[in-house]
């Protein structure tokens, strides 16, 4: 799917899909307020995420949540041309924005509006989906739905990067069928950690033999 075809889906949208989780519609109010909880070093957040998460050339990847697709282009940059990188927010007019910014930068990134209760993608598509600085905009409900979703999206030894606050509060992640790889903590925010986990292919094939035989 092309940019121009992806900017096309983008105009036709509604401005805003329903979602229980709380939405942030404005880009440039996002980018602002991530430049002050970061003390002016969301480079260097971004540049630490992706160093967490190890991107290798040619892998598939999707950003839950991706605002206005900063961490995305930076994905992009390290899965490189054979790489795919889909972003999703629930503003149309955040995925418009990131859209534009990866147009300047000339990398071919496919942001569409979208929710973590429901994907719209195939099972076991991508090999690491990012959830950065989400979870604490949503009900405990949502991050279950979210986290199923996320399982079914997911390549067999896939890699989920979540960053937020509390994570020890979150949904188990054992249920979804993620083992806990690797933590620590985010020098950019206060009380906030990272967890990098992987799932089994066991766990993906258990999760959709369910769905079929609902």
């Amino acid at each position: 799917m092309d940019s121009n075809s992806n900017q096309q889906q983008g105009s036709n949208h509604p401005l805003t899909l329903e979602t229980s989780g709380q939405i942030i519609r404005w880009p440039r109010f996002y980018d602002a307020l991530l430049w002050v909880v970061t003390r002016g070093q969301e480079q260097a957040f971004r540049q630490l995420t992706a160093d967490i998460v190890g991107f290798q050339p040619g892998e598939s990847v999707l950003d839950v949540g991706c605002g206005t697709g900063t961490l995305a282009l930076l994905a992009k940059e390290r899965v490189g041309e054979t790489g795919l990188v889909f972003g999703i927010e629930p503003s149309a007019r955040m995925t418009d924005y990131a859209r534009r910014k990866a147009a300047r930068r000339r990398l071919a990134i496919d942001f569409q509006p979208g929710v973590i209760e429901k994907l719209a993608f195939p099972d076991q598509t991508f090999d690491v989906v990012l959830c950065v600085v989400v979870f604490h905009h949503m009900p405990d409900e949502a991050k279950r739905q979210g986290l199923d979703e996320i399982a079914r999206v997911l390549k067999p030894g896939g890699r989920l990067l979540v960053v937020d606050s509390n994570l020890h509060l979150l949904p188990s992640f054992e249920k979804a069928g993620f083992t806990q790889m690797d933590s620590g903590e985010i020098p950019f925010f206060s009380d906030y950690c990272f967890a990098l986990w992987k799932i089994g292919s066991a766990a993906i094939s258990d999760a959709v033999g369910q769905e079929v035989g609902a």
